[in-house]
């Protein structure tokens, strides 16, 4: 389990991992620091709030949160955040490549143009590397975001 760590220093590491994608432009770093922003509560994004001993993870729908859990494992918390920048920066690309912007003009999510997005978000993970590669192949994303009450998620990973 990791030390506890303050929004800075985990918008610092976040960015820093980042930095080693292929993907990274300093004009998505909003995307990366806006889920620690005191009072966000965007739409199906992360949410996260530092405590004093330990990280609550959010999520909101319609301004209804969806999704509550506490954690003190700093990785976890740095890979959701990561994982949510990478996906909505290979959307932006992609919304970008097709000049369509989701709002008069929309991209048709074919079969090429999801996996033309997979293979971004694969191959961002792959240039990161280490646990965080692991943790994406591995699908942490879905049980992170899974509400599951009788978990104790301040121990980190449990693998079988």
């Amino acid at each position: 389990m990791s030390n506890m760590l303050t929004k800075q220093e985990m918008i610092d590491r976040i960015l820093h991992l980042l930095h080693k994608t292929s993907m990274y432009d300093s004009e998505y770093e909003r995307v990366a620091t806006l889920p620690f922003e005191e009072g966000y509560i965007g739409d199906l994004s992360p949410v996260v709030r530092v405590g004093e001993q330990d990280y609550e993870l959010a999520m909101y729908e319609r301004g209804v949160q969806m999704l509550s859990k506490r954690t003190k494992d700093t990785d976890e918390v740095i890979f959701w955040i990561l994982e949510d920048t990478i996906h909505t920066i290979a959307h932006i690309k992609l919304l970008q490549k097709y000049k369509v912007d989701n709002v008069n003009t929309h991209l048709k999510y074919t079969k090429d143009e999801i996996q033309e997005m997979t293979d971004m978000i694969h191959e961002s993970f792959l240039q990161i590397g280490g646990q965080y590669e692991e943790w994406h192949k591995a699908g942490k994303r879905k049980e992170l975001e899974s509400p599951n009450p009788g978990r104790n998620t301040g121990k980190g990973t449990e693998r079988s």
